[in-house]
């Protein structure tokens, strides 16, 4: 499927150009955009605040909430960076100067606030009591049920009441923490509300009514790739949207795909007619494959009866019984 991106900030428009695959990490090419875009979407409405990621590895999906981000809000990234120790899980592996470096590299603002910090640390270090400033908070940190617990109680504390807040892998069947994580929290009376799930990853709003208006925010801002409305989730219902081929709009008229992704309308006719004849080649080499394997399948005491008759002679007997033992015809 094609799809058109909204209009995006130049500097957020050339990450998803020619940045996102650069920027070593897990982050779906269409939830790119749509944390992109979002993000966006939230300054038309009027929705003011900061955004927030727990779990940065490199940065590729920081790096789609905070480039173009007006100068008078932050971006706040936390990450236990060099301090393994308290990466229980296993659930990425975070590098600092990696991450600063990828900043710079892409145009990140002087906004940017890094936290060196175990999220389970950061109700005792204050960071709660400083207040709701988030519209976006990203968790995407420790995948255990009691780190996504605390990640959301932590982000419900924090974000702004026309926020939202991210949640990765919440279906990913290697990370069943995260999803026994979001139940428990439900479960113990958590206020988030479950309104959108994009390619790995499930968006929650403050409320009943501002899950619904984030509903229709998605689907006024891409239009085209909704795959599946009103879907029953923990007593909510969500809107799913698709991975799709995107062209990625700047505010310089610039469009452009996402590097990586070959939309079929930018193909030409010669490079199908290459496409086609490397398919032709593959199937050739294929049948080749298949008659060398056809041709290695033949018992090997046969051949060796027809090309030493003198040595294949004593072993016949021994065939004669493996056979006989195996219940196959002579």
């Amino acid at each position: 499927m094609m799809a058109l991106t909204p209009v995006l900030p130049d500097a957020k428009a050339g990450y998803l150009r020619s940045g996102l695959q650069q920027v070593r990490g897990w982050l779906d090419a269409s939830t790119a955009v749509y944390l992109s875009g979002i993000e966006v979407a939230q300054r038309t409405e009027d929705i003011v605040g900061d955004v927030a990621e727990i779990g940065i590895h490199h940065g590729k999906s920081f790096l789609c909430l905070s480039l173009g981000l007006p100068a008078d809000q932050r971006a706040v990234a936390i990450d236990v960076f060099d301090d393994q120790s308290a990466n229980v899980d296993n659930s990425g592996r975070g590098n600092r100067p990696t991450f600063e470096r990828n900043l710079a590299a892409y145009g990140a603002g002087d906004n940017i606030d890094i936290l060196q910090s175990s999220s389970l640390d950061l109700e005792q270090a204050g960071f709660v009591t400083a207040g709701r400033r988030f519209r976006i908070f990203s968790i995407d940190g420790g995948h255990t049920k009691e780190i996504t617990e605390n990640d959301l109680w932590i982000a419900e504390r924090t974000v702004v009441e026309r926020g939202l807040v991210v949640l990765d892998d919440v279906l990913n069947r290697h990370w069943l923490g995260v999803i026994s994580g979001l139940f428990g929290y439900l479960a113990d009376g958590g206020s988030l509300v479950p309104a959108v799930l994009v390619p790995n990853k499930l968006i929650l709003a403050t409320s009943v009514d501002q899950a619904k208006q984030y509903r229709d925010l998605f689907a006024a801002t891409f239009p085209t790739a909704l795959e599946k409305a009103d879907v029953p989730l923990a007593g909510h219902l969500v809107d799913v949207y698709a991975q799709a081929h995107w062209l990625v709009r700047g505010e310089n008229d610039e469009t452009g795909p996402i590097t990586g992704h070959e939309p079929m309308a930018t193909i030409t006719a010669a490079r199908l007619t290459e496409l086609e004849g490397q398919l032709r080649t593959a199937r050739s080499d294929l049948k080749a494959v298949q008659q060398q394997l056809r041709a290695a399948n033949l018992p090997l005491y046969r051949k060796a009866a027809r090309r030493m008759p003198w040595l294949a002679r004593p072993v016949r007997p021994i065939f004669r019984r493996v056979r006989k033992v195996m219940g196959r015809p002579r």
